[in-house]
């Protein structure tokens, strides 16, 4: 369990997960009462041991990992970056995603949120465009753009930015994935501003981010059918983008 230590140990500079607030009814508590014997039932709660520290700003989404992510099998990793976390609870994680190994009609996932008061609508969604896109689950990263709230603040959206870049560059060292995708221009810009959110995920082609290939899409819940005002629709673009993630993932 040395590297679910040392990747908790980066975000716990941030104090972002204190875990006095991960009470019984907070999503990872249900999840762990629930699956036991699921691997991220034990390591995540490796991860939250490094984080016994006061709240002294907004925390943020837990990042998930699939079962083989962070151990020696020799294979194609993909990290996925989500848009800026808006949690308005301790203990969620990105898109649920500790779920996908577990669940997969959507009855079930009703089942599992009924005790709780607040659910991920968009759950089943993203489970489906990962799978479209021939995503290994078992060796995928999931985790939110901006994380750091700034100190004292509880407001939504009252991020950090140069501490949440750090934050998000630092995961990407730490899990060296073979590819990247960056849903929406929130993650895309945290990262570089220089770029253009609507020439990048319109044209086809890759980035190169910290030395990592990334692939820029639309992000996947709230679009409507029409789209952006301006350039492609949403439709088109998801169309580029899925082309172009099936075909690197393909050869990487």
């Amino acid at each position: 369990m040395k590297p679910i230590i040392a990747l908790s140990k980066i975000f716990a500079r941030y104090k972002i997960y204190p875990i006095d607030k991960y009470i019984s009814q907070s999503p990872v508590r249900h999840f762990q009462h629930i699956y036991p014997e699921n691997y991220f039932s034990s390591q995540i709660e490796i991860f939250l041991r490094e984080h016994i520290y006061k709240p002294v700003q907004r925390g943020a989404d837990l990042p998930w990992w699939g079962f083989e992510y962070f151990t020696n099998k020799s294979d194609r990793r993909v990290m996925v970056i989500s848009q800026d976390s808006l949690a308005g609870d301790a203990g969620s994680i990105v898109f649920w995603a500790c779920l996908y190994s577990v669940l997969n009609p959507k009855d079930e996932y009703r089942k599992f949120i009924q005790e709780l008061g607040f659910a991920f609508k968009g759950w089943e969604t993203m489970w489906k465009q990962l799978c479209d896109w021939k995503i290994d689950l078992s060796f995928c990263y999931v985790t939110d753009a901006s994380k750091v709230y700034k100190k004292n603040s509880w407001e939504d959206k009252d991020f950090d930015k140069q501490k949440s870049k750090e934050l998000l560059e630092a995961e990407i060292e730490f899990c060296n994935p073979d590819l990247i995708i960056l849903l929406g221009a929130k993650p895309l810009y945290l990262l570089d501003r220089t770029k253009n959110y609507t020439f990048v995920v319109e044209s086809g082609n890759p980035l190169l981010i910290k030395g990592k290939k990334c692939v820029v899409a639309p992000f996947l819940i709230g679009n409507g059918p029409v789209g952006n005002r301006h350039g492609m629709g949403f439709k088109k673009r998801l169309e580029i983008a899925s082309d172009l993630i099936v075909s690197m993932l393909s050869r990487v």
